[in-house]
């Protein structure tokens, strides 16, 4: 017996209109923990800009994707894109906040970067989550007949089948 034919998953597309959602889910992304941290203003305002600093990442990296011809066809591949980009920036993001207070040098960043990355990753899976949610959507091949790279889309029928699509 034959194995049957792979389906395509076609790239994913900014959700229509794209200037009015793709702004609101990077404001939804990057806002979204500021009420939990409204105790401490000073780790919130961190927060948010580690937050802006890792979506701007998220956003270069699917620029250069989508450049390349490459553009995500998951969700899950946004959300690693975030997820990696969260790693970065909580990884060098208390070596940042130490030299803008105190100058550069200093252990404390070392002992900060493992508790930076136990806060900032869980935070950049919920925002890349949201993101990709909002952003981004699947997009409809059941009008195409043909993808952009001119790979013929099969809708079902036995592999013995004379008939042509």
């Amino acid at each position: 017996m034959a194995a049957p034919i792979p389906r395509r998953i076609p790239p994913l597309a900014w959700r229509k209109p794209a200037l009015i959602w793709t702004p609101l889910a990077l404001a939804a992304a990057i806002l979204w923990p500021y009420p939990l941290l409204q105790d401490d203003p000073g780790l919130g305002r961190l927060v948010l800009l580690g937050l802006v600093a890792t979506l701007a990442l998220t956003l270069i990296a699917l620029a250069v994707a989508w450049a390349l011809g490459h553009p995500p066809r998951t969700r899950r591949l946004v959300v690693l894109y975030v997820v990696v980009a969260g790693a970065a920036v909580s990884t060098v993001g208390p070596f940042a906040a130490n030299s803008l207070v105190s100058g550069p040098g200093g252990l404390a960043p070392i002992a900060a970067s493992p508790l930076a990355a136990v806060m900032g990753l869980p935070v950049a899976l919920a925002s890349g989550l949201l993101f990709a949610w909002l952003a981004l959507t699947r997009r409809d091949t059941a009008d195409e007949d043909m993808l952009g790279d001119n790979v013929f889309v099969y809708r079902g029928g036995a592999l013995g089948d004379d008939a042509t699509p």
